[in-house]
């Protein structure tokens, strides 16, 4: 199963990736809860080449992950707002960036993700949206949806397989 089949078969996290995968759209979308919103403020801010950085707000725009709105009409200047569907990446943009502090950058990071109220580091968590538990790496399985096709199903049952002779 090649990426063009995963993103055919609407494979989440390939779906997820193939918007937000690259190192720059990740970057804008954290600028933009960072407070920048402007196309110069993101050039200064990440150095990003001009061409690329309409790239990538172009399709963070197309796919309504940021809304384009006018704020300057002589020359024609815009600003990059978060949607709600952007909003929902921050604990995702959160736990990479505390991910990457705790292992790799450790206190040379220029930046710290804290918690507003007592402006201590922030650590993310999973909890099962139905019950509230809390859950661990071990308690992560992946299941077949209904709607799965063919080819979906085969892979899912050689991983499976696979996992089982891992295991």
């Amino acid at each position: 199963m090649g990426w063009s089949d995963l993103l055919k078969d609407k494979s989440s996290l390939a779906t997820a990736v193939n918007l937000v995968g690259d190192r720059w759209s990740l970057l804008l979308l954290s600028g933009c809860f960072f407070g920048i919103c402007r196309f110069n403020q993101f050039e200064s801010f990440l150095g990003i080449n001009r061409n690329l950085l309409s790239s990538r707000l172009d399709k963070l725009v197309e796919s309504g992950l940021l809304v384009r709105h006018l704020y300057n009409e002589n020359p024609k200047r815009y600003e990059y707002q978060l949607t709600d569907i952007s909003r929902e990446l921050r604990p995702i943009i959160t736990g990479l960036a505390t991910w990457g502090e705790r292992n790799f950058t450790k206190e040379d990071a220029p930046f710290a993700i804290v918690h507003k109220v007592c402006e201590h580091k922030i650590d993310v968590v999973i909890h099962c949206a139905e019950c509230g538990t809390h859950v661990g790496n071990d308690d992560i399985a992946t299941k077949i949806n209904p709607g799965a096709g063919p080819e979906a199903i085969r892979l899912f049952e050689n991983m499976s397989a696979t996992a089982k002779i891992i295991d």
